[in-house]
């Protein structure tokens, strides 16, 4: 995995908070069943404490705060996070700092587990996974979840690869391999000395957008936003049509990835 010059990092996840309500209506949810294992893997106790790194418009911090656990949210983006406290208003035991986790005064030892959805690649590994561990309680588990998309099939694939050639080049090409960057991401947990062995579990699931939903998932992808707005707006409106031929949806394949570790007692 390439990594990009941290200024490029910084400016790619600040995007996000200029979408954030979009973010907040079109990024997808994570299944149930990971959640159910995060729980299960780290064996989280009752009314544990939790830190989420990177907590954006709080979509994995509801899926734990419903369940009675305290979650502390380090968000940078201020937007984000006021949709976030929003949708969150009716549980006491979640509460917000706005910062980057580069930037964030650790709390020793003091969380029963740290997760990251969606986000750790953002953070350098050589201060992610030693400022995660740290505020780890001996024996607290980091999670990290992602969902990752394989990639269309078909007719739909090859007609959406013809319009990204034509009209943004910069974002054509095969999808990344999934299986490729969980070895990557695995090994930079080995490799970063602060945890056990890694326990991965993979949750396929799918979602079916309209075409207006699926331009709204695409507004919130950082590479999507980077684009000057009238090759965005021209690109839209090809896959929008090609959507239409297609019915007027399109499924999406998700595979929800997570990788968990503990911190040794």
């Amino acid at each position: 995995m390439v990594e990009k010059p941290v200024i490029d990092r910084i400016k790619d996840s600040q995007s996000f908070d200029k979408v954030a309500g979009l973010y907040d209506e079109y990024r997808p949810d994570y299944p149930k069943e990971l959640v159910d294992s995060v729980i299960a893997l780290s064996r989280l106790p009752e009314g544990g404490r939790i830190l989420e790194i990177g907590s954006g418009t709080g979509k994995a911090t509801r899926l734990f705060a419903r369940q009675g656990y305290a979650v502390h949210c380090i968000e940078p983006g201020r937007k984000l996070a006021a949709v976030a406290a929003r949708s969150l208003q009716d549980y006491p035991r979640v509460s917000f700092q706005i910062t980057r986790f580069e930037d964030w005064q650790e709390q020793p030892a003091a969380f029963d587990l740290v997760m990251s959805a969606q986000a750790f690649h953002w953070i350098p590994g050589e201060v992610g996974y030693p400022k995660a561990a740290q505020s780890l309680k001996p024996g607290g588990s980091l999670a990290l979840f992602w969902n990752m998309h394989p990639g269309f099939h078909g007719q739909v694939a090859a007609d959406l690869d013809t319009i990204y050639r034509k009209i943004a080049p910069e974002l054509a090409g095969p999808e990344d391999s999934i299986e490729v960057t969980i070895q990557e991401r695995t090994e930079e947990i080995i490799q970063s000395g602060c945890f056990g062995p890694v326990t991965i579990r993979r949750f396929p699931w799918s979602c079916t957008y309209q075409t207006s939903e699926y331009i709204g998932l695409l507004n919130t992808h950082s590479d999507h936003i980077r684009l000057p707005a009238r090759s965005r707006q021209h690109l839209f409106e090809a896959i929008a049509t090609v959507i239409d031929t297609h019915g007027g949806s399109i499924e999406r394949q998700y595979n929800a990835v997570l990788y968990i570790a503990q911190k040794p007692l």
